[in-house]
């Protein structure tokens, strides 16, 4: 090879290396790429565009914004405008879902004429539900022979048939709870009148507490409390689960409290047999567990509601929070009371009752009336809880109706103080065993 051609070629080689080197500089001093979303940021939104020639922005009017859940938009919209909660966009957009009704502009009367309509179309039930008891609950019963001829009294109550469609259902096998809670019911609160009026007519004659009908009204009651465990499915179809709040306090609420009360109005009948005395120390335990347990879960229920609610979007009105707390913790914290007076059943016994009556000798009258009314205000109570839960009563209504279940007891036993005088006391301290009288006979 000839030394003048390698150096020619050592030379190309090298101005080579210099072109690349100073390209390679070039590139680097070039601003970075924009992004699509950057460049398209960048970008002016209107350009070249007479704003003046666009139209003119449709004037706004307030109106009613729903979304898909009617029975959580009922709750929402109960009372005044919604609260809704501050957050980023991600999660703005997220919650947008989880939003129920925002009510603009809407007076009493119209949220009521629209609480109305919602629960007039409102769908009991859920045929897809995994729940069996959510299934049958959709299930009118329309078969003939008996079940018809007493179904047909709903439709006699209510033509459009809503009622009996939502409450003649196959979730009451043989609709056991529903006639045995007609008869408790329908035949127990007049007859409760009834024995006022004739006590009053005639005060020297004491009251009878045991028969043929009254023993049929503590059966009837007992089996309407005891046919509602079956049906308390919310949640699970696993009878006594727990972990279903609502289903506790049907059972526990209902069923439990009402059983309790049917035992004390046994226990004053005259008609207690003597080899359950023995017994009553550990069956008063066993309803003190039921009083403290239902007034645990009642509790529980509505701090979960309270909770529930702050996370909400948009939040239950005020309003409507304080009434659930008030029906809560009416059916919940009164029960403690129950076992105040049902202390003198077991710690004073038999001995301690013919020391009441030879004090006061119609003594039995309103301890009786205390308690088969206890019991009537319970499952009266619970049966507006179930008309409820059928989308038939309001919450104003069940509060009511709550209310009134809770002065059943009180009123009745007031009216005994009223009609015998001195011959009853209705003074707690006076004759309650936890107070000492007759205390251990």
């Amino acid at each position: 090879v000839r030394p003048a051609s390698v150096r020619m070629r050592l030379g190309l080689a090298l101005l080579c290396c210099a072109l690349a080197e100073r390209a390679c500089g070039l590139a680097s001093l070039q601003p970075p790429r924009l992004s699509r979303r950057a460049r398209r940021a960048a970008a002016p939104l209107l350009r070249e565009v007479n704003v003046a020639d666009l139209p003119l922005r449709p004037p706004m009017a307030p109106a009613t914004l729903v979304e898909h859940e009617p029975e959580a938009a009922a709750a929402a919209a109960a009372v005044g405008p919604a609260v809704i909660e501050e957050g980023d966009d991600d999660e703005e957009e997220a919650g947008f879902e989880e939003a129920s009704v925002v009510v603009l502009d809407e007076t009493e009367d119209e949220r009521r004429a629209r609480v109305k309509a919602e629960m007039d179309a409102a769908v009991i039930g859920d045929a897809n539900s995994k729940v069996v008891m959510e299934r049958l609950k959709g299930q009118e019963d329309d078969d003939g022979g008996l079940a018809a001829l007493l179904g047909s009294f709903l439709v006699f109550l209510d033509p459009t048939g809503t009622v009996r469609r939502r409450l003649w259902t196959r979730a009451d096998f043989m609709h056991i709870h529903a006639v045995s809670g007609a008869y408790f019911l329908f035949l127990g609160i007049p007859w409760l009148v009834y024995s006022h009026v004739t006590n009053a007519l005639d005060t020297s004659v004491p009251m009878a507490t045991s028969g043929p009908f009254l023993t049929s009204l503590l059966v009837a009651g007992l089996v309407n409390a005891l046919s509602a465990v079956p049906m308390s499915k919310f949640n699970s179809n696993k009878m006594l689960d727990m972990r279903d709040l609502k289903a506790n306090g049907f059972t526990f609420g209902g069923t439990g409290l009402t059983t309790m009360c049917l035992y004390i109005a046994w226990w004053f009948s005259g008609d207690y047999p003597d080899f359950l005395r023995p017994f009553d120390i550990p069956i008063f335990l066993f309803w003190a567990l039921v009083c403290a347990g239902t007034t645990a879960n009642w509790e529980v229920m509505l701090q979960q509601n309270f909770q529930a609610n702050e996370r909400r979007r948009v939040k239950v009105p005020e309003k409507e929070m304080r009434q659930k707390a008030i029906l809560y913790r009416l059916a919940s914290w009164p029960n403690l009371t129950q076992l105040s007076f049902m202390y003198s059943i077991p710690f004073g016994g038999a001995a301690w009752l013919q020391q009441c009556t030879a004090q006061w000798p119609m003594q039995s009258t309103p301890m009786y009336h205390y308690g088969i009314a206890s019991a009537m205000g319970y499952a009266l109570s619970m049966f507006s809880e179930t008309l409820r839960d059928r989308k038939l009563v309001t919450l104003e209504q069940d509060l009511l109706v709550l209310i009134v279940g809770f002065t059943f007891p009180m009123v009745s036993v007031l009216l005994d103080g009223l009609t015998y005088g001195s011959a009853v006391t209705i003074s707690p301290p006076e004759y309650w065993a936890l107070f000492g009288f007759g205390h251990l006979g």
